[in-house]
């Protein structure tokens, strides 16, 4: 096997807990040396390596504390591929190679008892690893996408698919879509992050003193540009965005009081960047680590007082029937709106129609839950007010009226992460059950919202629509 000191390691896929009886030798099953050697015979590898390395035998503890048998061994075959190779043809390459390792694993006897995990090497800095029940097509992108990051100037770049556990149990990363990239300069991000908004793929950024942290979202190429010019400003020694927070921290060596750090906080506040609705916070640290805080472009967060969201329609506003009920559950008919993209964001609603036989009032902001194809909750999902100082207002909804919540979340990547959500929980008002809306286009996750782990979602209250 050539040498691999310059390789990525890509970790792909397959992960098979097999039960029964402890290894009796260090041989690999048949099946696997047989697909590996397939693979080899691919145009694009240069080699392919096979090792089995034994387990103790004796059993080992379940979730629920039973004894479940030996552990596993595991076989473990790593593929090199050609660090020529175009990302598209090393994605390909990849994409197949796996799925003749899937196969030859899924023919293990189970008495063979081992956990087969695959890794694939080839051009320098890249690693993906991922789980069992990554598919073919996603191990291909991830390759192919590694492969372009690095053409685009990135010295390394990790991929994370997934993590099986070691009793083979199946946890889903909440940032299975982000790529980890690293690169000499910071002066290569702006290019490596248009690629990966061509790539529609999350990016964590890391240069030496430089870190763009993009919390699994298409990062915001303006954004990347703010922080690499204020990394070039004089004084500043380390720089740090985070994307979840919206927050740009510099660590400077001036000291308290000097010219340096005014013109540093004066060029923040001077940025044509951020806004009083999507504001950007910024901390500044001296030399002996006094913090000064403030606002990039000087637009602090609007202030105003407490308001209400003005109808979504030109007609006149419905009038006030202080005698009218609550809506209940069962008053509303609930459905979800068009989702809008622009400019890395998305836009939608929650619908609910007054299905009473006569008016009924709401004055909420709905419940929802984001549910992917399994019907699992998101996890992590941080949901906030749609606007700075918004407030529900009572909202008297006539006998066949319909009234809006609205939604707005940042665009994140289903390039490697197909755990979209497809089904939203929505609660319409207090005390009503929980109504169970399909948001896909086609019943196909593909068709889904990308609202995935460790999204921000802006949930508005109740407003008139028609």
């Amino acid at each position: 096997m050539p040498p691999l000191r310059r390789v990525l390691t890509l970790a792909a896929v397959s992960v098979l807990a097999l039960a029964g009886c402890t290894p009796s030798a260090d041989v690999p099953p048949a099946e696997v040396t047989s697909a590996a050697d397939a693979i080899r015979d691919l145009p694009g590898v240069d080699d392919v390596a096979v090792t089995r390395t034994p387990t103790g035998a004796e059993p080992v503890q379940g979730n629920f504390g039973q004894l479940t048998g030996p552990a596993p061994s595991t076989v473990s075959v790593e593929v090199a591929l050609a660090g020529t190779l175009d990302p598209r043809a090393a994605g390909e390459i990849a994409g197949e190679a796996h799925r003749l390792l899937a196969d030859g694993a899924s023919r293990v006897d189970d008495q063979e008892n081992v956990t087969v995990a695959s890794s694939f090497v080839g051009g320098p800095g890249l690693s993906v690893s991922t789980g069992p029940a990554t598919a073919s097509e996603v191990v291909s992108g991830a390759v192919a996408d590694g492969f372009g990051l690095l053409a685009a100037g990135a010295s390394t770049v990790g991929l994370s698919l997934g993590l099986g556990g070691g009793d083979g149990s199946w946890e889903e990363s909440p940032i299975a879509s982000t790529a980890h990239v690293t690169a000499a300069s910071p002066e290569d991000f702006v290019d490596l992050a248009r690629t990966a908004v061509e790539l529609e793929r999350g990016v964590d950024l890391e240069a030496p003193g430089v870190r763009f942290q993009g919390a699994a979202r298409v990062p915001d190429v303006g954004a990347v540009r703010l922080l690499v010019a204020a990394a070039g400003r004089p004084g500043v020694v380390d720089a740090t965005y985070l994307s979840q927070q919206r927050r740009i921290t510099l660590r400077t060596d001036a000291e308290a009081g000097s010219q340096d750090l005014a013109d540093l906080r004066r060029w923040l506040e001077a940025q044509d960047y951020a806004t009083a609705v999507d504001p950007l916070a910024y901390t500044v640290t001296d030399a002996a680590y006094a913090e000064t805080t403030g606002w990039v472009s000087g637009a602090e967060p609007a202030s105003y007082a407490p308001h209400t969201l003005e109808p979504s329609t030109d007609a006149g506003a419905w009038p006030d029937d202080p005698a009218a009920p609550d809506c209940t559950g069962r008053d509303l008919e609930v459905t979800f709106g068009v989702v809008d993209s622009a400019a890395g964001t998305r836009g939608g609603s929650v619908v609910a129609t007054n299905v009473s036989g006569g008016p009924c009032a709401v004055e909420t902001v709905p419940g929802l839950v984001f549910e992917n194809e399994a019907g699992q909750p998101q996890q992590d999902v941080t949901v906030e007010p749609y606007e700075p100082g918004v407030v529900p207002g009572r909202v008297v909804v006539p006998d066949g009226g319909t009234v809006l919540a609205p939604l707005l979340w940042r665009a994140m990547s289903t390039a490697n992460d197909l755990d979209t959500t497809t089904t939203v929980q929505v609660t319409a008002v207090p005390g009503a059950e929980p109504v169970p809306l399909d948001v896909t286009m086609d019943g196909t996750p593909a068709t889904g919202l990308d609202v995935l782990d460790g999204a921000e979602v802006r949930i508005g209250p109740w407003t008139q629509a028609d």
